[in-house]
């Protein structure tokens, strides 16, 4: 594009100086009387600041109400029931305050801190995970020397009941056998093991979540344990469940009394093979949010989880490395074997992990979480694809095998082996998957 240059013959009128006198002054003080020789040329001169004053005034006049307009726009729009609660102070079952989150009065407007669940913390398909260590660089995936920074927002964290005990609630949807809820079960039974130096461990690997503390400096529960558990026999929402469904499920267990209000806990929904749920597999296997304050919850904003068995519907999304990653979305390596002989379990059981670990130390949304608080990478996030030394795209790291030649990374209870997702350790500033 050519530039246009404007010389002194295409000025027809002169060019006012911006001073304080000229913003103070009359109009006839403002012009510079002294450089006008000719009648002709003062009216012009008048006339063309006229025009520029009228021009700043119309422009103010319109600014002034498009910021009325928005101020009022904001203000009225109805926020509740399409966002999460606002965060000022969170109640324990015992009723004392913490800072972070509050008991939100149903019917109240909040704060629109996040939107229900499309940015819920989520753990993300094997492809996403690759497509994150794109943007973030490959050696995200390998354990270096270099830190890893993963924030503290002020934000409440998980830290149990006055024992310092968190309850996790199991909810089934949907067909489970016998074995795979034993299977669950005693995954839930190894966070309270103990942790044996020498020996990676479920307990050990919890262990970790110590050196995640609130704003009072109080620490992530040191003791997980299974709560009670409610089985959906029939499928009451059909079989393709909406984001609303989810939450439906934790507030109808509690409201028909099958499981308990424990504003202390954890809830999760499992859901079954032959279940499609909102969002499953293409863009999270699963994901941790927070009820929204109703009166069967006495207005308490409730953590819970949702895991999918992705084994009908996307095991190459969803179960890596026990699976084979979906052709053309990452690396064609062969797939392990599963410790407890279920494709299914064994894959739910490491988006479960890492849920639970998100959800103890990002609850709410303002927790400790790395990047875009709208799809913020949390602490097993950060570690995504890295289940032991040397992991790299394709490659969980070196693990353990064990007779039967299935891989694990992690000891449990009743002989019970799993593997479990690196996190971040603040202790060291690294991904780890011991204390």
């Amino acid at each position: 594009m050519a530039a246009v240059q404007r010389s002194n013959s295409t000025m027809k009128e002169p060019i006012l100086p911006r001073t304080s006198s000229t913003l103070k002054g009359s109009l006839q003080q403002q012009l510079p009387v002294k450089s006008l020789t000719s009648t002709s040329l003062k009216l012009d001169a008048v006339m063309g600041a006229n025009k520029f004053s009228s021009a700043i005034r119309n422009r103010n006049i319109v600014i002034g109400v498009l910021s009325a307009f928005l101020l009022l726009t904001i203000v009225s729009w109805p926020w509740h029931g399409s966002v999460g609660p606002s965060f000022a102070a969170y109640q324990r079952d015992d009723d004392s305050p913490l800072q972070g989150v509050s008991r939100v009065v149903e019917g109240t407007r909040s704060d629109p801190f996040q939107t229900k669940w499309a940015n819920a913390a989520r753990v993300l398909p094997y492809h996403r995970q690759l497509s994150v260590s794109k943007q973030l660089g490959s050696s995200k995936f390998l354990v270096t020397p270099e830190p890893l920074v993963v924030p503290y927002h002020k934000g409440p964290v998980l830290t149990g009941n006055k024992q310092g005990v968190l309850k996790v609630y199991l909810i089934y949807y949907g067909l489970f056998s016998l074995s795979q809820r034993a299977t669950l079960g005693e995954f839930l039974a190894s966070f309270a093991g103990k942790a044996v130096k020498g020996t990676p461990t479920v307990a050990g690997w919890w262990a970790i979540t110590k050196g995640f503390k609130d704003a009072e400096k109080v620490s992530v529960a040191p003791t997980v344990i299974a709560g009670d558990v409610y089985d959906y026999v029939t499928y009451i929402k059909g079989k393709t469940l909406k984001v609303s469904d989810v939450e439906a499920l934790v507030i109808d267990a509690i409201t028909t009394g099958q499981l308990p209000l424990d504003t202390s806990g954890l809830y999760v929904v499992l859901t079954a093979a032959n279940v499609a749920v909102q969002g499953f597999c293409s863009q999270e296997c699963g994901t941790h949010l927070y009820t929204t304050p109703v009166k069967a919850t006495r207005n308490h904003v409730l953590p819970y989880a949702w895991v999918g068995n992705a084994v009908k519907q996307c095991p190459g999304f969803c179960d890596w490395p026990y699976a084979q990653a979906a052709p053309g979305t990452g690396p064609s390596t062969p797939a392990l074997k599963p410790p407890n002989s279920d494709l299914g379990i064994d894959g739910m059981i490491i988006t479960l992990a890492s849920l639970i670990a998100g959800a103890a130390t990002d609850p709410y949304g303002n927790g400790y979480f790395q990047g875009d608080a709208d799809d913020p990478l949390e602490i097993a996030g950060v570690c995504g694809g890295i289940y032991g030394e040397g992991a790299y795209p394709g490659y969980p790291g070196n693990l353990l095998t064990n007779k039967k030649g299935a891989n694990f990374n992690a000891q449990g209870v009743k002989g019970r082996q799993f593997l479990l997702p690196w996190i971040y350790n603040p202790a060291t500033q690294q991904c780890a998957g011991q204390v």
